[in-house]
């Protein structure tokens, strides 16, 4: 196949031969058993140039696609190889540090044990930037971080209410439909504020400014541990608070607050391409269904 395209492309067996790194005798050997064993003529022979038949053209047609699908599939055999055996750089903000990226971990090195894998901890905002600039193969991003880059390939993994929470003998608990003058009098820690957040919030007073941003950690360790000490609320996906909520640690405040948090993973369409890409994204689909793992 790589023959004949080629002697369509030259316009003779000569300069054919040449681009192929054969002889012209061994060239014009190998098309005429080709049309021997077809029973039809591929080229017109005339004065050292061959035009091909209409088998010929053919043939080169079908060659030419042939031959880009059998390309494709060794690019993507080496992707998947080099990516078995080599690295994957995932960035993640302070909620997906704690979800899906746990039990993902777990998958990818069960799937891919000769796999170096290195996790890079972003602001929420600055894991989509990470991704775009190069600096990771995959993220893990809340979906409102990711609207900023839409050239990034976006699979999703999972959605999970957006809530307030706090001790359970918080001034605010127990009172019906929280507005957010009635939530911002009250001190809030959180890792930064969203743009859905910002919108529920409308404008706000100097006072209110200064008690929604109280605590700023990207530890959500340390914020849920102050909450369940002190009056300071925090704010975030449920699935952050499930533990203490489940023990009645802390308690989910009624709020007027309507967002959803929404988790993709995120890369480019270059690495879209890649095998090892796609298997990630599903082993990340999957993390996410997971029950929690109890590593104790």
């Amino acid at each position: 196949m790589q023959q004949v395209l080629e002697v369509c492309r030259a316009g003779g067996f000569t300069v054919a031969a040449r681009r192929l790194r054969i002889s012209q005798p061994t060239l014009s050997k190998s098309i005429a058993r080709l049309e021997e064993q077809l029973n039809v003529k591929l080229f017109e022979r005339h004065q050292g140039a061959a035009r091909p038949t209409p088998y010929g053209v053919f043939v080169a047609e079908r060659a030419e696609s042939i031959l880009q699908d059998a390309d494709a599939l060794t690019r993507d055999l080496r992707n998947l190889v080099r990516g078995e055996t080599g690295r994957l750089r995932i960035a993640v903000g302070p909620a997906t540090r704690l979800k899906p990226l746990p039990e993902f971990m777990h998958l990818l090195s069960e799937h891919f044990p000769k796999l170096l894998v290195q996790t890079v901890q972003e602001t929420g905002a600055g894991v989509a930037q990470v991704l775009s600039q190069g600096k990771v193969e995959i993220a893990f991003a809340y979906s409102e971080y990711a609207a900023d880059y839409g050239d990034l390939v976006r699979k999703k993994l999972f959605e999970d209410p957006i809530v307030f929470v706090a001790r359970p003998g918080h001034p605010l608990v127990g009172r019906p439909k929280l507005s957010p003058r009635e939530v911002l009098q009250h001190p809030v820690g959180l890792p930064g504020l969203t743009p859905g957040l910002r919108a529920w919030a409308g404008q706000l007073t100097r006072a209110e400014a200064d008690n929604f941003t109280a605590v700023v950690s990207h530890d959500y360790d340390l914020i849920i541990k102050r909450a369940m000490r002190t009056d300071l609320m925090t704010v975030g996906a449920r699935f952050l608070f499930r533990e203490q909520l489940d023990k009645g640690q802390l308690v989910e405040l009624d709020t007027t607050l309507d967002v959803v948090y929404a988790c993709w993973m995120l890369t480019t369409r270059t690495l879209w391409k890649s095998p090892m890409i796609k298997i990630a994204a599903k082993l990340a689909k999957t993390a996410t269904n997971a029950p929690p793992r109890d590593d104790g």
